[in-house]
């Protein structure tokens, strides 16, 4: 009897409970923090935000904008470091089950790096492949790798190997995201608010 009880209490608070939706149509803003380099090189923060949709037929398209800041200090002078980033991606989802999604993407966009009165502006590619999976109606979690081009005037190009991991908490429409980058040069986390439609 007591192990009748057991297990529809478990079941009750989730073990059989529904799938998160999946899905990329959303407004969002949060948190962002990047690392560039070492200890001593900047680590500027600030805030994110951006839109994306996901059409029926598996294709999806989304925005994404940071706008960071820091201020280095030195013995005798202060260096102001922004970091800017415009983001354009194209997906689509390939194959998609119950549980999981796996898709396909491109991102092209533009970064910007200024220290003082020298800024790195270039151009930004990068391809990716993800796998989103959906635990319950609360949580889920994402996998992204790929490659990055980073072209900037005038300086030498970054390119390589790129990954990102995230984790997603969902309460109806509404859900809170962190998730972590590791980059080309840069690494970043990111706290971010979304609200699905």
């Amino acid at each position: 009897m007591k192990n009748k009880i057991l297990f529809a209490v478990f079941s009750a608070i989730g073990f059989n409970v529904q799938a998160t939706d999946l899905n990329k149509t959303y407004f969002e803003l949060g948190y962002s923090h990047s690392d560039i380099g070492n200890r001593n090189s900047p680590q500027p923060s600030g805030i994110q935000f951006g839109f994306g949709y996901e059409f029926e037929n598996g294709l999806y398209a989304g925005f994404n904008a940071k706008r960071q800041r820091d201020t280095l200090e030195r013995p005798n002078y202060q260096l102001d470091v922004d970091l800017d980033e415009n983001l354009l991606e194209l997906g689509y989802i390939a194959y998609a089950t119950q549980s999981g999604r796996f898709s396909f993407g491109a991102t092209l966009g533009e970064m910007s790096l200024s220290l003082e009165d020298r800024t790195r502006d270039g151009s930004f590619y990068r391809f990716h492949t993800e796998y989103e999976h959906s635990f319950n109606q609360y949580f889920s979690a994402f996998a992204r790798l790929g490659y990055e081009y980073f072209d900037p005037e005038q300086a030498k190009n970054d390119e390589g190997a790129w990954a990102e991991l995230g984790i997603t908490a969902r309460l109806g429409v509404s859900s809170l995201t962190w998730k972590y980058h590791n980059g080309q040069g840069i690494d970043r986390l990111g706290l971010v608010y979304r609200y699905h439609f």
